[in-house]
């Protein structure tokens, strides 16, 4: 069997991400923002600090409703009444103690205009200015991020808040972000935008995951640790890991569903983080790796997470934590040595097995049976009612 062009391949993904997104049930319109709090280690030098963390609604990421992201579920609804939301936003961010750390997130990113509507934006970003944040983060993508936006968001952000741009960079390898995530964000933007966000004072963030669709455990443990090297030696001052789940609404939740993609484990993680931690450290001796979305709750959303069995979980989740507020190595001796089970050991076998084909080939399978499924889907509903 002659497999198809790239081209063609990222096509039929696309096109099977796009429909699995539309089963998603929508967030109801009377759910507006909500807030979760955690502890996080930030700066340099870091300081320890209370993150209050917004979400609020939007008609949902531009992106993912183009299909453009096979991972991420942050919600879909009706257009929303900006007046509305923002009120409700306004609210919950009034509750928030001065000199907090703020993260501010809709479903896709802070500087689309579609999702965001300008005035919305900026509304906000004054009633942020308001609590006077010692740090206020947002996330976005290179092709919406213009120097003119963020020198709005800092003449509005009071001059002493450290302002953070976390920047959707997935893998550092072109070819994979652009058919493994579905992200056909040309490089040089991403190399353009970490500078842009340096030069404007902001402290940029690569949000680098850990698990992409199609990718073996040895695929994606190599080019996640490729990404954290390749978005170091660009600027970026913080490599931020996100370990992949399986949700609801995605392509790996789908594929996920059919045994075709599993989540990495707790201990590739761990053994990633071991390895990369101390390549870069500060005058203070602190590390420039960040972790995100280790420990989710399973629910309706999300399926499958990255796991340890029952024995080793506590501590993985501990040592994990402990490495979020400070990223270094020895964060994690608690599971250096731990020997309660063998999931440590299964997973290095995982991360040296020989290899008879790749991600593309696993893609190719994916996309087959996409199409085989809706193929028998659509018979089943042009069947004759007898």
């Amino acid at each position: 069997m002659v497999n198809p062009a790239p081209r063609d391949l990222r096509r039929a993904l696309v096109r099977a991400n796009i429909a699995v997104r539309e089963n998603r049930p929508p967030y109801p319109e009377y759910v507006n923002v909500f807030v979760r709090t955690y502890q996080v280690s930030v700066g340099r030098p870091r300081t320890e600090s209370q993150m209050y963390q917004f979400w609020f609604r939007t008609r949902g990421c531009t992106y993912d409703r183009a299909g453009q992201c096979s991972m991420c579920n942050y919600g879909i609804g009706p257009e929303i009444r900006p007046e509305v939301v923002a009120r409700a936003v306004e609210r919950k961010l009034a509750t928030v103690p001065q000199g907090s750390s703020l993260y501010l997130s809709p479903s896709g990113s802070l500087l689309d205009e579609k999702e965001v509507p300008p005035d919305m934006r900026d509304r906000l970003l004054r009633k942020v200015a308001e609590r006077r944040p010692t740090s206020f983060a947002f996330e976005t993508r290179p092709e919406v991020c213009t120097r003119e936006k963020l020198e709005r968001v800092r003449e509005l952000l009071p001059s002493g808040t450290r302002l953070v741009c976390q920047i959707g960079v997935e893998s550092w390898d072109p070819e994979i972000r652009n058919m493994c995530h579905l992200k056909p964000t040309r490089q040089e933007a991403y190399l353009e935008t970490a500078g842009m966000l340096r030069s404007l004072g902001f402290d940029p963030i690569a949000n680098i995951t850990l698990g992409g669709l199609g990718l073996s455990p040895r695929e994606a443990y190599q080019d996640t640790l490729a990404g954290v090297r390749g978005a170091r030696a660009a600027g970026f001052g913080t490599q931020m890991v996100f370990p992949l789940s399986a949700k609801a609404g995605t392509l790996i939740g789908w594929a996920h569903d059919r045994g075709l993609w599993e989540p990495p484990t707790l201990w590739m993680l761990v053994r990633l983080l071991a390895e990369c931690a101390d390549d870069s450290l500060d005058t203070h001796g602190h590390g420039d790796l960040d972790i995100s979305w280790f420990n989710p709750q399973v629910d309706d959303v999300v399926q499958s997470r990255p796991d340890g069995c029952e024995r080793c979980r506590p501590t993985l989740i501990a040592a994990l934590s402990a490495f979020r507020l400070r990223p270094r190595r020895d964060s994690l001796d608690a599971v250096g040595s731990w020997d309660g089970c063998d999931c440590a050991s299964r997973t290095d076998e995982l991360l040296h097995a020989a290899e008879e084909r790749g991600y593309y080939d696993r893609l190719v399978v994916i996309a087959d049976r996409w199409a085989s499924d809706a193929a028998e889907a659509g018979a089943r509903t042009t069947l004759p009612v007898l």
